[in-house]
């Protein structure tokens, strides 16, 4: 860790904490696991505990493909449960972030109508269920409806998904199938108003088990509907069959369909920046054009297939077909103020139209098979897996007059039908990888495990298409107009047709070792390497060689009593090389950057009626390496400077507790509070939004039969930014709210 980030973490208290927390974890812990009782009546009380106590670290996590529990794993997984989701009342993938230490949102290709987030001050990739689930540009806006919980893969881990961004991978573990017969239904209401209604059942198909496999069915339909703070609202509808086949001798097959369709009035501005400071206006203010939207339709059908063979031997064959339209019109961020000191205007106002068709496919096949020698025992993991995406897109560009007044908001445009709409580019892209992988997870003693993998992939992008060669590939107009006045389409369109073919490979590795000073505790070191081909619509010409990422961390996971206290401690640095990134749509640049900092996690059930979670992470992220691919220079007064959207301080905690029994059922409380220390946005940190504190609180009553909770959010009215917008701005965080939420179980 640099001196800068080692003098910041003298002064703070969190830091000392988190690390003495943990570090006396090492000493407890052998004492406190060595007397444990084995009767049945313990076991029963584990078993409940290790249900209830959210990501602890012996539980077994998807994303890391393998069966050991992730204290052998040297690697950091953070894993947020569907108890969490319900206690904080949170439908959305993005209400649930805070939970996880380093995890927010992004503030580049920010435009309000997809997941963006960084892991570790770096881009992070997106799975369901350990399959690529869309681009991390231009992909879409998950919720929680079927989901059983998240996992946080942090780090490049290329050898084990390929293509993969620097940050890591969040992977949405789906609720599956189950024997059991089961229904509920979900209705809620809150502020800005919002409705929701769920409904979800799953059981098994009475069946002649002779004759017939067992079929296990889950079922889940789902609709959100929000006009959304600064009435930025969001309308959602999900329908998601499932079945598995139970064949027997060893045979499991799963099938899934998921139907999603998506408007959201995206906010792609937020509040302006002027002399360095937020504008001081309301946050209700709205500067985006009033009939920014996206629209979302996808359908995908997944087909999984498991075959255990015997004790050693497993094979798992996984297929997935989907598609996806999305349809966006947005401001474009590279608008700013005619004067930076005193304006009162908003000039090179600009505006995109937007139809993406894009198709995808995936092969995929594992085996795994664990022996054990006498010496070592091995849980080796071979692996195969091709993908494709494919599709269309279609782009126009209109210049948007001024807005004269920031204080007193009138916008020129009135129906995106009404603007002077230039054609910008009509592509066929394509892109496709191959990958063979194999993983070997080494248990050389009951102290010391070692996990190895090596992956090599092979890329391949093509980018076709009919191009108006008057505007760059980030969208500036190269040709002079008159300032705000004259129109594109003034200008005639000069086509041209361009083709770009790039082929790729790359060999990722990682290695890590872990040492089990106990049953409870493990230290572990590691190392990973990554590559990243940034396929994505959002900017033309994108056949690019994939980005290089690699990272080196050292950790520390202890448990204390099981289900009573879990804490994992790590520190990291991570660097990202080689990655292309447009300037206000201006410039293209060849950048690096560099991560270092320390996260820690806490879970803990000091009792049964109380649950205690926090995250906090110190991370340090910086420029390395900003050059100008026009000037061919690098960009001195960026090199050193903080990413945009990085905050160097999070911290995240929420309790929750349960009263004795009222009624037949549990009435309960849950408190928690996020803090943020500020960030810039932009690349010259000149511009800062300010750090923010944002409290929650939850009041609920659980009986077998129904559910009835309330949740406060956001309860001080703190103004709070979620990320930038591009440069010159930042968008604001909800405001107070409250939502009602009743489940009644069948």
């Amino acid at each position: 860790m640099n001196t800068k980030s080692t003098g910041s973490m003298r002064k703070l208290p969190l830091a000392r904490m988190s690390l003495s927390v943990s570090f006396a974890c090492v000493a407890m812990a052998a004492q406190a696991q060595s007397n444990e009782s084995c009767s049945e009546a313990d076991k029963a009380r584990k078993a409940q505990q290790h249900v209830e106590v959210s990501g602890r670290f012996g539980d077994e996590s998807a994303s890391i493909k393998s069966s050991v529990s992730l204290r052998d794993v040297p690697m950091s997984v953070s894993v947020v449960t569907s108890d969490v989701f319900q206690d904080q009342g949170a439908q959305s993938l993005d209400a649930i972030i805070k939970n996880v230490s380093g995890l927010s949102h992004s503030s580049t290709n920010s435009y309000g109508y997809f997941n963006n987030y960084l892991a570790r001050g770096l881009p992070v990739n997106f799975l369901r269920d350990g399959l690529p689930d869309g681009p991390a540009i231009n992909g879409y806006t998950r919720n929680l409806t079927d989901i059983a919980q998240v996992e946080v893969l942090k780090g490049p881990a290329s050898s084990m998904y390929g293509s993969g961004a620097p940050g890591g991978f969040v992977n949405l573990v789906s609720k599956k199938p189950e024997r059991e017969a089961s229904q509920n239904f979900e209705i809620g209401y809150g502020s800005f108003e919002s409705r929701q209604a769920k409904y979800e059942a799953t059981g098994a198909f009475a069946t002649n088990r002779d004759v017939l496999p067992t079929v296990l069915y889950r079922f889940t339909a789902a609709s959100q509907n929000t006009q959304g703070y600064r009435g930025f609202g969001q309308r959602s509808s999900e329908l998601i069959p499932s079945l598995t086949f139970q064949f027997g001798a060893g045979h499991t097959t799963n099938f899934e369909i998921r139907h999603l369709e998506s408007t959201i009035d995206n906010d792609g501005v937020g509040i302006p920046f002027r002399n360095g400071k937020v504008l001081p206006v309301p946050q209700e203010h709205r500067y985006s054009t009033p009939f920014t939207t996206s629209t979302t339709d996808i359908d995908r059908a997944s087909l999984k297939h498991q075959f255990i063979v015997d004790p050693q031997w497993r094979l798992q064959a996984n297929l997935s077909f989907g598609r996806r339209d999305l349809d966006f019109r947005r401001n474009v961020p590279n608008w700013r103020l005619n004067e930076t000191a005193t304006s009162t205007q908003i000039v090179n106002r600009n505006w995109r139209d937007q139809e993406d068709r894009l198709h995808d496919s995936l092969a995929q096949l594992e085996a795994t098979w664990k022996t054990n020698d006498g010496l070592s025992f091995h849980e080796v993991l071979f692996g195969v897996t091709w993908s494709k995406t494919e599709g269309t897109a279609t782009r126009r560009q209109a210049l948007l007059a001024p807005i004269t007044n920031l204080f007193s908001l009138e916008f020129p445009e009135k129906s995106n039908e009404q603007l002077d709409r230039a054609f910008m580019w009509h592509r066929q892209v394509k892109d496709q990888q191959l990958g063979f992988y194999i993983h070997d997870q080494v248990a050389l003693s009951p102290v010391w495990k070692l996990r190895a993998a090596l992956r090599y992939d092979r890329y391949a992008i093509d980018d076709a298409g009919s191009y108006n060669s008057l505007f760059d590939a980030g969208g500036a107009f190269l040709s002079a107009l008159a300032p705000n006045k004259q129109s594109y389409v003034t200008k005639t369109a000069q086509l041209k047709y361009e083709k770009a073919h790039v082929e790729s490979d790359r060999l990722n590795p990682s290695l890590g070792v872990v040492y089990q000073l106990s049953s409870s505790t493990s230290f572990y070191s590691g190392y990973s390497g990554g590559a990243f081909s940034n396929f994505n619509t959002e900017m033309g010409r994108t056949a690019v060689e994939p980005e290089r990422s690699k990272q080196l961390e050292l950790g520390l996971k202890s448990t204390i009593i099981v289900g009573k206290l879990d804490t994992a401690v790590a520190i990291f640095d991570t660097r990202r090389e080689d990655f292309f990134r447009t300037a206000n749509g201006l410039s293209g640049y060849l950048g690096a950057s560099k991560t270092r900092g320390l996260e820690a996690e806490l879970t803990a059930r000091p009792t049964p009626a109380l649950k205690i979670r926090m995250a906090y992470a110190l991370q340090d992220t910086v420029h390395t390496k900003y050059f100008d691919v026009v000037s061919l220079k690098d960009d001195l007064n960026v090199l050193g400077k903080q990413v945009p959207g990085v905050s160097k301080q999070q911290f995240n905690v929420w309790s929750s507790y349960d009263f004795h029994e009222v009624y037949g059922g549990r009435l309960g409380l849950g408190f928690g509070a996020t803090y943020r220390s500020q960030f810039y946005v932009d690349v010259l940190n000149a511009n800062r939004a300010p750090a923010s504190t944002v409290v929650d609180a939850a009041l609920y009553y659980r009986h077998k039969r129904f559910e009835v909770q309330a949740n406060f959010s956001n309860l001080s009215n703190q103004h709070w930014y979620r990320n930038a917008t591009g440069e010159n701005a930042a968008l604001p965080g909800d405001a107070r709210a409250l939502s009602a939420t009743a489940r009644f179980f069948f």
